[in-house]
């Protein structure tokens, strides 16, 4: 190679590389990719869309999250900074997720999807973790009055105003009360740690504290007359599958084109057909919630209230048992309870269909709790004479 092709090919190499620094931002492209995820992040209401960076430390960040009660808002900002799965994704993109790669890579879209996703997850797992504590609580609040309805009991035997039989019928639903507080204590440090994990945290940081109640019920649900449609445009591998299946469908030059197009096409509609059943059940999800949830808080605990004042003037008239007015503390108690559990179940269908609005395959979202009340009636049912 001669001296002059050398320094040629020496120049080329050199304003390429000085190209390509000009074109990749500083920080790998973070926030450019932070503009475009906003709207696309469960849980953050419109608030600025916070990313890890590859030469920024983001402990502090995290460490200031965790230093006052985690609500739904933290829970999600400190899983996109701090969870390891993330981060692996991210890593994996590399210059992907660089300006220089363009604004519509296959890279660039995973990782979008990946945000979306895992905003969900931390949004849905914070919802359930308040959830279950609550539910501890309620339970062990109703487990109280148990105690109160037996050693009553206990006392009204001994003077003789009331039978063995009845007794050991309050001693067995205290019992049974005893149990479902320790299943819902199950419950409740199971969801814990499903939190923890998508939060990424370990060690002290494991020892935070919760918020003490779920995000209250919007005025009304949502109307989406297009949520199918939206659905279905949101979902980049479905665009891509169908860019993909019209690029083939050119005159074919051999049989085995045509069985490649007419597989293509099968498979673009299957995904198709998918994605507007899940919006389907996504949304009705959503809007059955929200009545369900809705009916509790502005019929059942209004009436609730209304039985247990009731109770409460003719005991003091002393026209109806004490083990009456425990017995409807009790049903009191349980009613919240259920009211928390369909609101945790509104805010699980709510996060659903909003992460499917943005694009994000709803396998992916894992699985809701659902609505145990089994401990719930036992509980409830202690007390009563």
């Amino acid at each position: 190679m001669s001296p002059f092709t050398r320094n040629r090919m020496a120049v080329l190499v050199s304003l390429l590389a000085s190209s390509m620094a000009l074109a990749m931002p500083p920080d790998g492209g973070i926030t450019d990719l932070q503009a475009q995820m906003q709207g696309k992040v469960i849980g953050l209401q419109g608030d600025p869309v916070l990313l890890p960076r590859p030469s920024v430390d983001s402990s502090a960040a995290v460490k200031a999250l965790l230093a006052t009660p985690i609500t739904a808002d933290a829970a999600v900002r400190i899983a996109l900074l701090n969870n390891p799965g993330l981060q692996a994704s991210m890593g994996a993109a590399g210059l992907g997720v660089t300006d220089l790669q363009g604004s519509n890579t296959p890279a660039k879209r995973q990782l979008q999807r990946d945000i979306t996703t895992l905003s969900a997850q931390a949004f849905k797992a914070w919802v359930q973790a308040v959830a279950a504590a609550h539910s501890a609580h309620a339970l062990r609040d109703a487990q109280a009055t148990a105690q109160t309805a037996g050693e009553l009991a206990r006392r009204m035997v001994q003077a003789g105003n009331l039978s063995k039989l009845n007794q050991a019928q309050y001693q067995d639903r205290l019992s049974e009360a005893a149990l479902a507080v320790a299943r819902a204590d199950q419950q409740a440090f199971v969801a814990r740690e499903q939190l923890v994990q998508v939060l990424g945290l370990w060690g002290a940081q494991t020892q935070f504290e919760l918020a003490d109640t779920l995000p209250a019920l919007p005025n009304a649900a949502q109307d989406m007359p297009d949520f199918e449609a939206r659905a279905v445009q949101a979902r980049t591998d479905l665009a891509q599958a169908t860019f993909d299946w019209q690029l083939k469908r050119t005159p074919p030059t051999a049989p085995r084109d045509l069985w490649d197009i007419m597989g293509d096409g099968a498979s673009v509609r299957a995904l198709a057909v998918k994605v507007r059943s899940e919006a389907r059940a996504a949304y009705f999800s959503y809007r059955s919630s929200y009545d369900i949830a809705k009916h509790l808080q502005t019929e059942v605990l209004p009436l609730r209230q209304f039985i247990h004042d009731e109770l409460v003037l003719r005991y003091n008239g002393m026209l109806t048992s004490v083990f009456d007015v425990l017995a409807d503390t009790q049903a009191m108690t349980m009613a919240k309870r259920d009211s928390v559990v369909a609101q945790r179940d509104f805010w699980l269908a709510h996060a659903n269909l909003q992460a499917l609005l943005a694009g994000a395959p709803i396998d992916a979202l894992g699985g809701d709790a659902s609505a145990t009340n089994s401990e719930a009636r036992a509980a409830a049912s202690q007390g009563g004479h």
